[in-house]
């Protein structure tokens, strides 16, 4: 797959100002005039949560207002509660890295600031050292996990940072790509 700055999924589904909830994310739970029902835990690593009462809810990818509303819904749903209020706080984020590997000058992983769920690749290049002067900056590859297959599987998806690098010195922010965590970022040599 190559990414072009015409219309992609990757782009649109990754670039997201609102944080969402991740495995490993430490939240504290709290239910309006009802103590023995807040909690504070770790989000588990399938993305739940076990609240009193109604047992684990799938809170992992997405926003905080989006894990209180389920957990209200669930709770009047479930009959234990009319009309209650919801309110999740991140204690401590969980860490996030990208592997960044080939021709930079300093590979290895780069971690995603707390409260991001995402890097554009033009500072992760830049974080690794930026490129050497032997990278093939038309053809980055960024291999990740495809969540919308049941299976495991890998996707490797071909970016132009020099065409992102280009366009952003122009003063253009249309065509950027976000890195996600768990990426691969592989810059392979150029041939002369």
């Amino acid at each position: 797959m190559t990414f072009t700055a015409s219309a992609n999924a990757e782009l649109a589904k990754a670039d997201s100002t609102l944080y969402l909830l991740s495995p490993f994310d430490q939240v504290s739970i709290s239910v309006y005039g009802q103590p023995d029902l807040s909690s504070r835990q770790r989000i588990s690593d399938r993305g739940a949560i076990s609240v009193p009462l109604v047992g684990d809810i799938s809170v992992g990818g997405r926003s905080v207002f989006q894990a209180q509303k389920l957990i209200e819904h669930t709770f009047v749903e479930q009959r234990y509660l009319v009309k209650p209020i919801v309110t999740i706080s991140i204690d401590e984020f969980s860490p996030k890295v990208v592997t960044v590997l080939g021709e930079v000058e300093r590979p290895g992983s780069i971690e995603i600031p707390p409260g991001r769920n995402n890097l554009a690749i033009q500072i992760v290049i830049a974080e690794a050292g930026g490129f050497t002067g032997a990278a093939h900056k038309t053809e980055v590859h960024v291999s990740r996990e495809d969540n919308q297959n049941s299976s495991t599987n890998k996707k490797t998806i071909e970016v132009d940072v020099s065409a992102m690098l280009e366009s952003s010195g122009k003063g253009l922010r249309s065509n950027v790509f976000f890195v996600q965590p768990d990426d691969i970022v592989f810059v392979p040599r150029r041939l002369f």
